[in-house]
């Protein structure tokens, strides 16, 4: 379908050749144009001419031109996004209570959203048009959750219809330039121990262009009551994996393991050196180390501000990264004149299970464990909010901060930052 315009920025490029709101956009220097990928691919010359629709039916083409680093100034109508058809054993939104923020509970398989967005996707819902899209457009590097290069054993994991083999795409897609960024989520007495280091073998066998292969426990709530029966982690398996994936890291150091198999392992988590340019971050990897690295660098600020206050804090945090942050206290107390902090990790309540994470911490579980006395004020990570500040069951920030009835410090998950609310 050819793509609609949403509207215009006032005095941009678009504006002044003439294109308005409720335009279709049906090719740009004769390229056909159905999503806002090509919008941003066909639109990046400096002379464009475009063939438009308008409301009423009647088409016209324009000619835009576009100075250096000047946007074209038009906003299309929101993506269609591609849906997941697979129904994996582990899928993490099944496992959902009801109550929650909408957008928890879509399940997006889009590649553009992967490369733009960096979201995991499956490839299995890909045709050969799709295919050479992303070939013909560059569109890398990909984000792909593998979980087993075994295509029985995926099959039987991911639970998808047709038969599907995703080395052989991955090896099809490298050979025409295209990188990836992989995933593969161990669930124990699927894809663990021998199946995992058959995986790795195969994905580093150079004929995948992998740029990064993060490791990472599977995730249960308190919610399987109607699905199917999976093991948790155990501190012998997460000691394995980790084994297994420092074997293969003496051959490629692409391969990373998740701060909360560290955790469950029982181990520190590795230095810097380990996550090179940190690029699995939304995966969960990494995260413990650059928020140590961080912290070290922003010590003396975050101190001053604490000190600004004047008030003791108590600082919230998840089961997986305590150790962590009372570390971090600990550097951070005998530095504070006017105040202190100390630390309290929430038990994930709200989505029972397993699950330890900062991030899938719910405002009604913080409001119902927090022990901050009288005179605390509370200081909570940045990961609890998504982007427009609203917590997993849907409390905002200032909401949060008036149920709490004391001050709010937001810090950011790696230290980079923080904002008082």
């Amino acid at each position: 379908m050819p793509l609609k315009v949403l509207k215009v920025q006032p005095r941009s490029p678009a504006a002044k050749a003439g294109i308005s709101g409720g335009d279709t956009i049906l090719s740009i220097n004769a390229m056909p144009i159905h999503d806002f990928f090509d919008l941003e691919y066909y639109g990046n010359d400096y002379q464009l001419e475009v063939e438009l629709r308008g409301p009423e039916g009647a088409s016209r083409t324009l000619t835009v031109l576009r100075q250096p680093n000047k946007a074209l100034g038009i906003e299309p109508e929101p993506h269609e996004v591609a849906t997941c058809d697979n129904s994996c054993v582990f899928c993490f939104i099944d496992q959902l209570p009801s109550g929650l923020r909408p957008t928890l509970y879509q399940k997006d398989d889009d590649y553009l959203f992967s490369y733009v967005f960096g979201n995991y996707i499956t490839l299995n819902n890909l045709r050969s048009p799709q295919l050479k899209r992303i070939v013909d457009q560059h569109i890398s590097p990909l984000y792909v959750s593998v979980h087993s290069a075994d295509p029985a054993l995926r099959k039987q994991l991911m639970r998808y219809r047709a038969d599907f083999d995703v080395l052989q795409t991955l090896r099809h897609l490298s050979d025409q330039g295209i990188s990836f960024h992989l995933q593969i989520v161990c669930v124990p007495r699927y894809n663990c121990g021998d199946q995992l280091r058959a995986t790795l073998s195969d994905l580093l066998d150079g004929s995948v262009n992998a740029l990064s292969i993060g490791v990472v426990p599977v995730g249960l709530t308190g919610f399987r009551a109607r699905l199917a029966a999976l093991e948790p982690f155990t501190q012998p398996l997460a000691a394995e994996t980790i084994a297994i994936i420092d074997s293969f890291r003496q051959q490629d150091a692409v391969v990373q393991a998740a701060d909360e198999i560290y955790v469950q392992a029982g181990l520190p988590v590795p230095g810097e050196d380990y996550y090179g340019e940190f690029p699995q971050l939304e995966n969960g990897i990494g995260m413990l180390r650059l928020s140590r690295m961080n912290f070290r660098r922003r010590r003396r600020a975050f101190g001053k501000e604490l000190d600004k206050a004047g008030i003791p804090f108590l600082m919230i945090t998840s089961r997986s990264a305590e150790s962590t942050l009372k570390d971090l206290a600990c550097d951070l107390g005998p530095r504070l004149d006017k105040a202190s902090v100390r630390v309290q990790a929430i038990s994930n309540r709200w989505l029972g299970g397993q699950v330890s994470v900062s991030g899938l911490l719910a405002a009604q579980d913080i409001l119902n464990q927090q022990a901050a006395k009288p005179n605390e004020g509370l200081i909570v990570p940045s990961s609890i909010f998504n982007h427009d500040g609203i917590t997993l069951d849907d409390l905002s920030q200032i909401e949060l901060r008036d149920r709490l009835s004391r001050p709010l410090l937001v810090v950011d998950q790696y230290f980079e930052d923080w904002e008082w609310i």
